[in-house]
């Protein structure tokens, strides 16, 4: 297993489990999911043209209240789910139609929600400001402290005897692929090799194209023990709040760079956007800045399953939807490394949807 982020830790603890032998190879850098909000929202992003992702994140959504409570259990520890529920909101005027566009898709999927003006969805969320003209309410989109998860993970892996190797994975061995150099030369050879290293997957394989794209986030601290200004996820086409345990996670950019650098304007432009659409966010303690590089491919899918070419597993390219696919990833990965076929909802995901190269 290469990767220790999300993706790499629950397919590691899923095999160990199932009686797999495995080894997880940990380079040391924080995971893009350490940094991320951890919201299970498939409704707030669809999109026209995206009807299989869309259903990917419904899937995927309907998996986590029973992984929660067997990663908790076996890992003696929380791991992360949080019950929200969600607003859609449209803070300035060309908001507007993108939520309406947004609704109106999902009601041609079959799944209507209902536009509610300002002042009705701020009897839903009271913290919303005035600037909201409208929007709709989400109650079944929840979330997952991204944190807590990583540490359930670490424990869950450690209990189901998953061997941990700290090092940087340099290249895969072999076609087809059943090992892994080091950068420091040690050589690990295994049955399969599953690859979950995030954005470093694109420089260790060329199957799939993996870019990083940079998010920068918030994290904003009640003080004194008030009350977080909202109860729900917020969210808009230009920012989201995400409130849990004291904090209140305000993100995320989308750059095409691969620093991790926090920027004066994206703190600026951030806090702008959430005080337009929640003004309290002002009274706010400044906990914490930072950014992370989202693996992402070129058609902003995951790549999940075998390579038919060298065997080699992809669990990769979870872009904004890391935390919210990782259960759906790690079936995928475990599914893929025993040698089965993937499931069914997988097939639209399979990595040779894009030419082998070299």
């Amino acid at each position: 297993m290469v990767g220790a982020g999300p993706w790499g830790l629950m397919t590691a603890w899923r095999a160990a489990a199932a009686g797999a032998r495995v080894r997880l190879i940990d380079d040391g850098e924080a995971p893009a999911g350490s940094v991320a909000a951890g919201m299970l929202g498939p409704w707030a992003e669809a999109e026209e043209g995206e009807r299989p992702m869309h259903e990917l994140m419904l899937r995927a959504l309907a998996a986590w209240p029973a992984t929660a409570r067997e990663l908790g259990a076996a890992a003696g520890a929380d791991a992360g789910f949080r019950v929200t529920g969600a607003v859609l909101a449209a803070a300035r005027p060309e908001h507007v139609g993108v939520v309406r566009r947004r609704l109106a898709t999902l009601a041609s999927w079959g799944e209507p929600f209902g536009w509610l003006p300002g002042g009705r969805l701020r009897a839903v969320e009271p913290g919303l400001g005035p600037a909201v003209a409208g929007g709709a309410d989400l109650p079944d989109e929840h979330q997952v402290e991204p944190r807590a998860l990583l540490r359930a993970l670490g424990a869950a892996c450690e209990a189901a005897g998953v061997e941990r190797v700290a090092g940087a994975a340099r290249a895969l061995l072999g076609r087809p692929v059943r090992g892994v150099r080091l950068e420091d030369g040690r050589e690990l050879r295994a049955g399969r090799v599953v690859l979950a290293a995030g954005r470093a997957a694109g420089r260790l394989a060329s199957r799939v194209p993996i870019r990083p794209v940079k998010g920068q986030v918030l994290r904003l601290r009640a003080t004194a023990g008030a009350p977080l200004p909202v109860a729900r996820t917020v969210r808009t086409p230009s920012v989201y709040l995400a409130p849990r345990d004291g904090e209140l996670v305000v993100g995320a950019t989308s750059e095409e760079r691969s620093d991790r650098t926090v920027t004066a304007v994206a703190v600026a432009d951030l806090l702008r956007e959430a005080l337009r659409v929640v003004p309290e966010v002002a009274e706010l303690e400044l906990a914490e800045a930072a950014a992370g590089l989202r693996p992402a491919t070129p058609d902003g899918h995951p790549a999940l399953g075998a390579d038919p070419d060298d065997g080699l597993v992809w669990a990769a390219g979870g872009h904004r939807h890391g935390i919210l696919l990782a259960p759906l990833a790690a079936e995928a990965a475990v599914a893929a490394a025993a040698g089965g076929p993937l499931p069914a909802w997988a097939s639209p995901f399979a990595p040779e949807r894009f030419p082998a190269c070299g």
